[in-house]
């Protein structure tokens, strides 16, 4: 009798622990990742479009609520944009300033926005709730300047709204 109520709790266990957590949705160059919630929906805790291959290229509009209440459409994007409001932030400490001489490359890191340029070309675009000098950065995104900002983690249903269907979902498990 013991003997079977210790392997079901175990069998029970060991199908807890597989059931998948992770969700990365993926459209075009954009890539999110969020946590599955138990009744199967997930929340995205980041945002990240472009990568090195396939940089970023403005086919997404949509817009971003810094903490701070800045507000940057898609369209301001441009280091030209970007620059003036990091090195404001510096006065706060809520911007950092990087640059990878190695590769040619400026990174500024706005209240959990990520921009890194090689250039003039925005190479990759990272938004996410992150804690920064010991409070935490909360941006917002939504499908226009005037729409309605969803702070992160965002919903699945408000990332389709903002950026369109996935291509594809790709579900796994992470301890």
């Amino acid at each position: 009798m013991r003997r079977t109520f210790i392997l079901t709790a175990c069998l029970l266990f060991a199908a807890g622990c597989a059931t998948p957590n992770l969700r990365v949705w993926h459209n075009a160059n954009l890539k999110a990742t969020g946590a599955i919630g138990s009744r199967g929906d997930a929340v995205y805790y980041s945002v990240c479009i472009g990568t090195d291959e396939f940089p970023y290229d403005g086919r997404q509009a949509f817009a971003i609520r810094l903490p701070s209440g800045v507000l940057l459409s898609s369209d301001d994007f441009a280091e030209s944009t970007i620059r003036p409001i990091a090195l404001a932030l510096l006065k706060t400490g809520d911007s950092i300033i990087r640059h990878d001489p190695k590769r040619g490359r400026h990174r500024y890191f706005l209240e959990g926005v990520g921009f890194e340029y090689e250039g003039d070309q925005l190479v990759t675009l990272d938004i996410s709730r992150v804690w920064f000098k010991e409070k935490g950065c909360i941006p917002a995104i939504a499908k226009t300047a005037s729409g309605t900002f969803h702070p992160f983690p965002v919903p699945e249903k408000h990332l389709n709204e903002i950026f369109g269907p996935p291509d594809k979902t790709e579900d796994s498990f992470r301890w």
